[in-house]
């Protein structure tokens, strides 16, 4: 396994999320922001060790400017957890499998490499602890420190550990880097040239023919990467089939599987860092995230480029918790196909809070 990006051995810096994002409900009403533990993990806790989800924010858009993308994902983070937090504890009460921190978010330099040495310190970090790894974005420059952080700190428990990663996009995102800086258009040019994943292990899901350059395309077949274009995934069955099905596929090939979701990929929203005409929808997305979730090899989760100020209706963010909801459900139901997010089963026990 190649290391890509150098960091140093300091523990991960995370800032603790502003208590504000925490909704509370009324009595008998619990809500998610009161069930969250909010808190950084650290090895040395025996229930930090038996935590499955942690999530960390990368409130930076820094990549999206440099690669000429609208501004605004740096606020990503703090809108998702504002509407997650306010959703109320699914009916069923079927989370109570789940143990969820909150670690907090990354601390931005104005220097990009920087504030990427810092996303991968703390994916590198939380992955080693073995539980599931939720990035919120920011830009989806984040995806390589993010992912690649997360492959290190695996590999640190378990070195022969392989890994596969499918990328829901409308871009290849396999620019080189300028100026020796990345942007959000870099990510998984740097991942591929780690050597960290196959290609034929990287699937681009809904890529879309006008969106890429031919050069683009070229570098990604020398890689040996599974394209399926939004133009070629529409003519065939439901995508929401077909990503079941390439999911599936990939994770019989490798231990562990990574999603990335580029909320540009939705035709539904517009406070994205490049809004589609022409997309998945935002239903299509939770069901994405929903099968993810249920799948045992799914350890990385991310969810890129939710720009808030540009959507004064405040649905992107909400389109984006709903995302993140429907893959904890999945993570709580584990591969049971008896359950579809949004529906109830014969499942009434009492979640308790179990914030510490």
């Amino acid at each position: 396994m190649t290391k890509v990006i150098t960091t140093s051995t300091d523990n991960a810096v995370l800032i603790p999320i502003s208590t504000e994002l925490l909704f509370k409900g009324r009595p008998g009403d619990l809500r998610i922001g009161e069930w969250v533990s909010i808190r950084k993990p650290t090895n040395k806790n025996e229930e930090d060790r038996k935590t499955n989800v942690f999530i960390f924010g990368c409130p930076d858009d820094t990549g999206v400017r440099l690669n000429r993308g609208r501004a605004g994902a740096l606020e990503g983070p703090q809108e998702i957890r504002r509407s997650f937090y306010k959703m109320a504890v699914p009916m069923d009460r079927s989370w109570e499998p789940l143990h969820l921190i909150d670690c907090g978010d990354i601390e931005v330099s104005q220097d990009i490499t920087e504030t990427h040495k810092e996303a991968f310190r703390a994916s590198e970090e939380l992955s080693s602890m073995g539980g599931t790894v939720v990035v919120l974005g920011g830009g989806h420059d984040f995806a390589a420190p993010g992912f690649l952080g997360f492959v290190q700190g695996r590999t640190k428990r378990t070195e022969t550990e392989t890994f596969g990663l499918i990328n829901v996009d409308p871009h290849l995102d396999v620019r080189e880097l300028e100026g020796g800086r990345p942007n959000s258009g870099t990510s998984f040019r740097q991942i591929l040239n780690s050597k960290a994943i196959l290609g034929k292990n990287f699937i681009e899901f809904g890529c879309r023919e006008n969106r890429n350059s031919q050069s683009h395309f070229e570098y990604c077949k020398e890689m040996g990467v599974n394209l399926q274009p939004l133009e070629s995934l529409r003519q065939t069955k439901p995508v929401v089939e077909l990503f079941k099905n390439y999911l599936a596929r990939l994770s019989k090939q490798v231990d562990t599987v990574g999603l990335t979701i580029d909320m540009d990929s939705c035709a539904d929203l517009t406070g994205t860092s490049a809004a589609q005409a022409i997309g998945f929808s935002l239903r299509e997305l939770y069901e994405f995230a929903f099968w993810a979730g249920t799948h045992p090899r799914v350890k990385y989760f991310e969810i890129a480029e939710v720009a808030p100020c540009l959507d004064p209706s405040g649905k992107t963010a909400l389109g984006a918790a709903e995302i993140l909801y429907s893959f904890l459900c999945g993570k709580a139901h584990g591969s049971s196909s008896q359950y579809s997010p949004g529906l109830t089963n014969k499942n009434n026990k009492t979640l308790k809070n179990t914030k510490k």
